[in-house]
C-alpha cells in the first residue's frame, strides 16, 4: 500500500504524522519504505537521527523528487508492505506525482483558518492529479490542535464539508512529547517519560487512516 501524507500549507507536522505512521508499521512487522519526497528533507534529517540514537532505523528511507517518483516507486511497489511517502506542504510536481501513485491521500491541517483555507485548492491539485488512479482515497485529520476549546470541533465540522476528502475524528494535540521524540528520531511510543494521551493520540490516527 502506497500512502502520501501531505498538504498545501507549511508547519502543520505532516513529517511527524508520516514517521510516526512508519515507526509504527515497521514495529508490526511489516517491510516499510519512507520516501522523502520534501525538499526539505526532514524527513531524511529524522530518520539520520534515529540510527545514531538506536543504531538502526527498522527501515528504509530514500529521497525522491519529482519525475523520479513515478519511475521508481512502482518498482518498489512488489518488495515493501507500504510505501510512506512524505510530500511537503505545497504544490509541488513531487507532491502531484506521489498522489497519482498512492491508494491514500492525508492531508494534515492545524486548526486555524490559515490552514483550513487551503482545503479549495488541495482538492483541485487532487482532481488534476488523480486523473487514472481510480482506487485513490483522500482523507484529513487535525494536528497540533488545542488541548481544549471549540477551534477543534470548528475545524472538524470546516473539513467535514469537502466531499472529496474525508475527515478523519482524531485529533492530535500540540504536544512537547512529540517535538523531543521526532527531535532524537523516535516515536512517541519510543520516548521517555511516557505521555500516554500523545501515544492514543497517534495510534487513533493511525488505525482509522489503516482502516479506512
Amino acid at each position: 500500500m502506497i500512502i502520501t501524507i501531505g498538504g498545501q500549507k507549511g508547519g502543520t507536522g505532516k513529517t511527524t504524522i508520516a514517521t510516526e505512521l512508519v515507526v509504527y508499521l515497521s514495529s508490526k512487522g511489516h517491510n516499510v519504505l519512507l520516501i522523502d519526497a520534501d525538499d526539505q528533507g526532514t524527513a531524511t534529517d529524522f530518520s539520520d537521527s534515529r540510527a545514531d540514537s538506536l543504531g538502526e532505523t527498522g527501515y528504509t528511507t530514500i529521497q525522491l523528487r519529482e519525475k523520479t517518483l513515478s519511475t521508481e516507486v512502482p518498482k518498489f511497489s512488489g518488495i515493501y508492505d507500504y510505501i510512506i511517502i512524505d510530500a511537503g506542504g505545497f504544490d509541488s510536481i513531487s507532491q502531484r506525482y506521489a498522489i497519482s501513485l498512492s491508494d491514500k491521500y492525508l492531508v494534515v491541517f492545524k486548526p486555524e483558518s490559515f490552514a483550513l483555507w487551503t482545503t479549495g485548492q488541495v482538492e483541485e491539485m487532487i482532481s488534476l492529479s488523480a486523473t487514472g488512479n481510480s482506487h485513490l482515497k483522500c482523507y484529513s485529520c487535525l494536528n497540533m490542535g488545542w488541548p481544549s476549546g471549540q477551534d477543534n470541533e470548528d475545524s472538524a465540522t470546516l473539513l467535514q464539508e469537502s466531499s472529496l476528502i474525508e475527515f478523519l475524528p482524531a485529533v492530535i494535540v500540540r504536544r512537547k512529547a512529540f517535538t523531543d521524540a521526532g527531535g532524537s528520531g523516535l516515536s512517541v511510543h519510543e520516548r521517555k517519560p511516557k505521555d500516554e494521551k500523545a501515544q492514543q493520540e497517534i495510534v487513533n490516527l493511525i488505525e482509522l487512516l489503516l482502516e479506512a
